[in-house]
């Protein structure tokens, strides 16, 4: 026994020197894609034409249409500050018939393999919206490509988003970093809902819509988050802007804090909201759909005129008042115009009704999103203001 163990070591020491990776890459022939920015090509009448057409067209017919143009931003590594752990950003613009295309002719351009695992940001072009069709073939390679990152925050831009890779941020080395963390911090006072491609993904095949950021490029180095853009079949159907989002948010107890105003006697007040508790209470009675929102909030008063009255608990139950009567405006408002103009259920309601109430939804669900649109809506506002933060 002891030799035949004796025999094997030097098949085991062999085998062990005979294994290896046989497609390895070496990182410095690695570009890591940190953005993905898809912008419409020159040709994309065309394409859109062909695919509404339903045609058959020879291939060569095909490549010559230039329908995307996508960029690819990656840091360069040959220059990496080791303190920093930042480079500079480089990029790489191809045009083609589909992503697919520019993929292989970015490979091309390049003496490096794209790398996509650690992809930060996907950027749309606002004019993409413009043929769904087209957009429709982008987020299907998009969902399939196993390499890419499902965590890639997306945003819509407004212009060009090859120039939003192009930028050179104040605060940061690389524009990814930047858009990422712009959205991180909007996130936290209420004005924005960052969106990854999972969630995305999730919020297209359980509700034919979703919402995404949206930036607008001011100038060279000042991008501005303009608030969100509703998009349902693949086509944006409005934005709204930042107090909306936060309305949003309040409505679909989402939020952690966010900020709220009204305007006294001539001056703004500013109510920082540190607790948000929402309840929906669901019926459905008289063949009829019945929602019962009831807000409750904690938080402070950041802003107040000293000079016009003191400041006691009178005082501050009428400017809670105040915050109760706008606030319920607002959510009236922001309900009726997602839900009636745009006829998106941007609220979640019905997601709600599905996951609590089954037998509500076996009701509506063939007539929804009718039923929504029928529903009557009741909403109660009750704010707490603990206590009082600046004084001017």
């Amino acid at each position: 026994m002891k030799n035949k163990i004796i025999k094997l070591i030097p098949i085991m020491m062999i085998s062990l020197l005979l294994t290896g990776c046989w497609d390895s890459v070496e990182i410095d022939k690695k570009a890591f894609v940190s953005t993905i920015a898809i912008d419409v090509g020159e040709d994309i009448k065309v394409r859109s034409e062909i695919i509404n057409s339903k045609e058959n067209t020879s291939e060569e017919s095909i490549e010559k249409n230039n329908t995307l143009k996508v960029t690819y931003g990656f840091p360069d590594i040959r220059n990496m500050d080791p303190k920093k752990g930042t480079a500079p950003e480089l990029s790489i613009t191809v045009e083609g018939y589909s992503m697919t295309d520019t993929y292989f002719k970015a490979i091309g351009k390049s003496s490096r393999t794209l790398h996509f695992g650690h992809s930060k940001l996907l950027l749309l072009s606002e004019d993409l919206f413009k043929y769904p069709e087209v957009l429709q073939e982008v987020m299907d390679y998009i969902e399939r490509e196993p390499s890419l990152n499902r965590t890639i925050m997306m945003a819509i831009v407004k212009g060009k988003a090859k120039d939003y890779v192009e930028v050179k941020p104040v605060t940061e080395e690389n524009i990814d970093n930047y858009i990422t963390s712009l959205l991180g911090n909007s996130s936290k006072n209420g004005t924005v809902a960052p969106i990854n491609l999972t969630k995305y993904i999730d919020m297209v095949k359980s509700y034919n819509m979703s919402v995404l950021p949206a930036f607008s490029l001011q100038n060279e180095k000042d991008i501005q988050l303009t608030g969100m853009a509703i998009i349902k079949d693949f086509t944006i159907k409005d934005y709204l802007d930042n107090n909306q989002m936060t309305d949003i948010q309040i409505l679909r107890g989402d939020i952690g804090s966010c900020r709220k105003a009204v305007n006294k006697e001539g001056h703004n007040i500013d109510y920082y909201i540190k607790n948000v508790d929402r309840d929906l209470d669901i019926f459905f009675e008289d063949n009829k759909l019945k929602l019962e929102y009831t807000i409750n909030t904690e938080g402070t008063l950041k802003g107040y005129y000293a000079k016009a009255e003191p400041l006691d608990s009178d005082v501050i139950k009428e400017i809670e008042q105040q915050f109760n009567e706008s606030m319920k405006k607002d959510f009236q408002e922001i309900i009726d115009f997602t839900g009636n103009n745009l006829k998106v259920d941007v609220l979640d309601i019905g997601s709600d009704i599905r996951r609590f109430h089954k037998g509500i939804w076996n009701e509506v669900k063939d007539n929804w999103p009718a039923a929504l649109q029928n529903a009557e809506i009741s909403i109660v506002v009750n704010n707490d203001i603990r206590n009082i933060g600046l004084s001017n």
